[in-house]
């Protein structure tokens, strides 16, 4: 079972807008990477970040919810998550 921790950082009203993208797009972003487990965590902070397993991937909001999906399934190909098919 693959899991993987997606962490988002920044003010408030981000935060709502990111974990809400994150609603829409977690099933696509599963289906292209065949990760079985998405752990979504926020925390409070003065600039936008999002990290991957700890990892600083982007700063700054994506431009709308497809960014952001396009953003995280190219990192998570990057780090090996993959379909087998995709290979």
């Amino acid at each position: 079972m693959s899991k993987v921790r997606i962490k988002f950082e920044g003010p408030d009203y981000y935060l709502y807008t990111l974990t809400s993208w994150m609603r829409e797009i977690q099933d696509i972003v599963r289906d292209m990477t065949c990760v079985d487990e998405i752990e979504v965590i926020t925390e409070k902070g003065e600039d936008v970040k999002i990290y991957v397993d700890n990892d600083l991937i982007f700063e700054g909001l994506p431009d709308a919810e497809w960014a952001l999906a396009e953003l995280l399934i190219h990192e998570l190909h990057k780090r090996g998550y993959k379909c087998s098919e995709d290979s």
